[in-house]
């Protein structure tokens, strides 16, 4: 059984967590951006910041549960927790294959 539980950690590890988490993801969205060939209306670019942000606040939370799990040191959390920011929708996706391989398994 684990000693901890997502209500026993507090407000500011859930706010640095996903702060983190999101800040790897707007890294990843200007990066895009940058290399978008022609430029984009603006309600467009924010509609899908706010979508980019929400997914990679999404894959940091879920990630640093993982890490949780798994005892990582909090410094290395903290870099997982940022780099699952910044790939965003593809972090999801890596994890889901996580989730399947775990369930395979299970007889």
């Amino acid at each position: 059984m684990l000693d901890k539980d997502p209500t026993t950690y507090s407000m500011l590890t859930y706010m640095w967590v996903f702060l983190l988490a999101i800040a790897g993801g707007f890294v990843a969205f200007i990066r895009r951006l940058n290399q978008t060939p022609c430029p984009l209306p603006l309600h467009i670019v924010f509609t899908r910041l706010i979508g980019e942000l929400l997914i990679s606040g999404f894959a940091g939370v879920v990630t640093f549960y993982l890490c949780e799990y798994w005892g990582f040191d909090q410094l290395l959390t903290a870099v997982m927790v940022a780099i699952s920011g910044h790939l965003g929708g593809g972090a999801i996706d890596r994890i889901s294959k996580i989730w399947d391989a775990a369930v395979d398994k299970t007889p």
